[in-house]
């Protein structure tokens, strides 16, 4: 994956607030660790995937699926957020249950790789069946991965700068749905709604290749962990 080892060796290593060097950016130079980085450039690439077709989905719906109307997409889009609703408690509460944090980094993983590959259901998809199965399913799908990221967000924060780390996921998450608004639209209009679920589901896959980086090995990714929690509980944080 040479790609992504050019944006981790370009990225901004870890530094703290001694660091002599970008002193035109002294109010940026805050400790972010690698895992919070990989995580904010995960949910980039996932929201830029997702965000390709929602602001088109209904144009989709209304050409494609047999019999649609109005009232068809307005029922979707219930389905996916009465799903994600109805999914995300259980869920959640199994991982709380399930000591350390390799269940969340699973949770996320699978959720991440259903969310890149059920776009290519729509190009079977031909009732209004269809599409309701495939919006319930993208509803658990991100009740896999939300509480799980927030988990493992949160608890590699630096407490110092809480607020600003979380800004960098908002920032990354708005120029992705705003790119992808654009980019959706002009891809399914030059190329087709069949092009564009492929294309979806490549940068869908950037998203888990991501993931991938922070789990080198057995173990390693939660034992990682383990060793921040372990330091912060020394250091009384």
């Amino acid at each position: 994956m040479p790609i992504f080892a050019i944006i981790l060796k370009f990225w901004p290593k870890e530094r703290s607030a001694a660091d002599p060097q970008d002193k035109m950016f002294k109010f940026l130079r805050f400790n972010i660790n690698l895992i919070t980085r990989i995580l904010v450039l995960s949910d980039f690439f996932l929201f830029l995937s997702s965000g390709l077709l929602s602001p088109i989905y209904a144009v989709f719906v209304l050409n494609k699926i047999h019999g649609s109307s109005l009232e068809i997409i307005g029922i979707a889009t219930a389905i996916y957020w009465t799903s994600r609703v109805v999914s995300v408690v259980p869920l959640s509460h199994l991982m709380d249950r399930i000591k350390g944090e390799k269940d969340e980094y699973y949770f996320m993983l699978i959720g991440t790789l259903l969310i890149a590959t059920l776009p290519l259901g729509y190009i079977f998809a031909t009732e209004p069946w269809h599409i309701y199965l495939i919006q319930a399913m993208n509803g658990i799908a991100f009740s896999m991965i939300i509480p799980a990221w927030r988990v493992i967000f949160t608890k590699n924060l630096n407490n110092e700068h809480v607020s600003y780390e979380w800004s960098l996921d908002d920032v990354g998450v708005g120029i992705a749905t705003a790119i992808s608004a654009a980019l959706g639209a002009l891809i399914a209009q030059t190329f087709g709604f069949d092009v564009l679920f492929i294309f979806i589901y490549l940068v869908g896959l950037v998203s888990v290749l991501v993931l991938l980086l922070i789990y080198k090995g057995e173990g390693s990714f939660l034992e990682w962990l383990k060793m921040r929690r372990d330091g912060h509980a020394k250091k009384g944080l």
